[in-house]
């Protein structure tokens, strides 16, 4: 099911909530008003209308999951952007918390949700250390909407190529879905252990996103014995193999994770803060011990391009999503001194 039709979907359960919660409301005037007279049929056919719309705010809600689980958009957000179907699921939810009263009255079918919410893994969920008893029954169905959105946009980052770009796509998504709920009336429904599993989650994608990004460039940097001893040919050979190496390992990826995006400030600050603490300390450690090596020797800033100060101003570029453009800042700052 397209976007679009996830989008019809929100527009029309709204429409049909407003005419529910409207005709609630002076129901009960009607029944007052032709109580035991002939007139008394109407009140029956306001009953009757009042249960089909609610049925039908129920069967929306059930058909919005739906499309969710199946909505199939293959396309790669660029740079790894917020997906759309992040954006329009979860306005859509917060917005639903206006209706809390109401759709707690039309949910409340168990401790489960509906039939269809045991169907579907609530019990699951339940032992993924959510408490669905102390819930409410619109929680509980928020908690399986959003479940359904996580695992769709599980699916939409296999799309990537770069396994590193897909824990940036994954952090970007959870993070917005997890901002979603804290400022707003989600949080009350799913709770503060709801919010700390996610911020762990997305630490975990942070994690994986260092590992396979930046695995490589600190691998240029290790010792492997060869670099080691005095000022042989050999030693120095293999020295300026592996200065060329992390260059052209670092620059591919400042090429690259430049375009990437991450729009959050503070995510993309702590992002660039870990990168920073696991390369800049390891390239000042082998500057020190192996750079003076090469020095005086012929074209010796053509193997070491950068000093340590250099890396820290280049990895403020990344995750500014500098599609197409060249980057604010030139990526040899200065030719670096030995």
């Amino acid at each position: 099911m397209p976007l679009r039709y996830v989008s019809g979907l929100q527009r029309s359960s709204f429409s049909i909530l407003d005419m529910y919660e409207a005709l609630a409301d002076v129901l009960p005037d009607l029944q007052t008003l032709y109580a035991g007279d002939p007139k008394d049929l109407l009140c029956e056919e306001a009953e009757g209308i009042l249960t089909r719309l609610g049925d039908a705010v129920k069967g929306t809600l059930m058909e919005f999951g739906n499309a969710i689980q199946k909505e199939p958009s293959r396309k790669p957000t660029q740079g790894g952007e917020i997906h759309p179907m992040t954006r329009y699921v979860m306005n859509y939810v917060k917005l639903l918390v206006v209706y809390n009263d109401t759709l707690n009255l039309l949910l409340d079918d168990g401790v489960c949700g509906s039939d269809q919410d045991r169907s579907e893994g609530c019990e699951n969920r339940s032992t993924n250390g959510e408490n669905l008893e102390s819930m409410t029954p619109l929680g509980r169905r928020m908690l399986l909407i959003i479940s359904y959105l996580e695992t769709n946009l599980d699916e939409k980052s296999k799309v990537y190529e770069d396994g590193a770009m897909r824990y940036i796509f994954l952090m970007n998504n959870i993070l917005y879905i997890v901002n979603k709920v804290k400022d707003s009336e989600l949080g009350k429904l799913l709770g503060d252990d709801w919010i700390r599993k996610h911020r762990s989650q997305i630490r975990q994608y942070a994690t994986s996103y260092l590992r396979t990004s930046w695995t490589k460039v600190l691998s240029c940097l290790k010792d492997d014995g060869y670099a080691s001893g005095s000022s042989s040919s050999v030693s120095k050979v293999a020295l300026k193999e592996k200065f060329k190496n992390f260059n052209l390992a670092f620059e591919e990826i400042y090429r690259v994770q430049t375009t990437w995006k991450v729009p959050d400030p503070q995510l993309r600050e702590e992002l660039r803060i870990s990168i920073s603490e696991k390369v800049i300390p390891a390239y000042r450690s082998f500057m020190g011990r192996f750079g003076s090596q090469l020095e005086g020797g012929r074209h010796a800033t053509k193997y070491i391009k950068y000093m340590p100060d250099d890396l820290e101003y280049h990895l403020s570029d990344l995750f500014e999503g500098l599609l197409g453009l060249t980057p604010r800042k030139s990526l040899v700052r200065g030719r670096a001194q030995v």
